[in-house]
């Protein structure tokens, strides 16, 4: 058998008139059906778990919003090296295989780029050498003392050295005199500095050391190659 929930109702009357009208007057209708609840007001620990995980939101809110910032002044203000190249480079008088070019001098320029839209940069004085792999043949100073360079500007770095070497009793001679047989002699010339980014008038970076590497080749008449002609420039710290 199916069971099937019943209700039940009590009527108690005080009144034993006939009267249809009236026939439920005085009585009490009772059921087993449960009132229904009544709105129980929040407790106060459910109102303050609720205030605090808003306030959470909102403080994970702002510190994106703060984190999106910054990483926008990040790159907006992030400092860019500078780019160097070799525009021209030559020795006086030649080469030639049977001799030492020890006395003759060495002229170059390189062009030195600030790429920063709002950054300017400072330079200490500037040393430059120039070797036939690990033989030195020229060395001196390029700029004795330091300069500013202003953002989005190209500036000229120009060098007279008195070459020294590589003589006909060094090791490296061999190697030198079949190069400038050969008319393709690799040179390479490095530059080093310090420099300093300016941020603002009351910002700048610490001072950062500096190197530049201009790998080239010359010719027998001591002259560029066209293949080195605007060649960038390695430059690290």
């Amino acid at each position: 058998m199916s069971s099937q929930k019943k209700s039940y109702s009590i009527w108690s009357c005080t009144d034993d008139d006939d009267d249809d009208d009236e026939q439920h007057a005085g009585c009490v209708f009772c059921t087993d059906e449960q009132p229904r609840p009544t709105h129980r007001p929040p407790h106060p620990g459910e109102l303050r778990r609720c205030l605090a995980n808003t306030l959470c939101s909102l403080l994970l809110g702002l510190l994106l919003v703060a984190a999106v910032i910054l990483f926008v002044l990040w790159l907006s203000l992030r400092p860019h090296r500078p780019r160097f190249n070799i525009v021209s480079f030559s020795i006086s008088g030649g080469l030639d295989p049977a001799f030492s070019p020890a006395g003759a001098s060495l002229e170059f320029n390189v062009t030195d780029r600030n790429p920063n839209r709002h950054i300017g940069i400072y330079y200490d004085a500037v040393h430059a050498s120039v070797h036939f792999y690990d033989a030195l043949v020229a060395a001196g100073p390029a700029f004795a003392s330091g300069w500013y360079q202003p953002n989005k500007t190209t500036t000229s770095i120009t060098g007279l050295l008195d070459v020294i070497g590589p003589r006909t009793t060094d090791t490296s001679w061999l190697s030198f005199s079949a190069a400038v047989q050969a008319g393709r002699v690799p040179l390479r010339l490095q530059l080093t500095t310090a420099i300093r980014f300016r941020v603002s008038n009351a910002l700048h970076s610490g001072r950062q050391k500096m190197h530049v590497t201009c790998d080239l080749l010359i010719s027998a008449h001591g002259n560029l190659l066209p293949d080195s002609v605007g060649a960038a420039c390695d430059r690290y710290f």
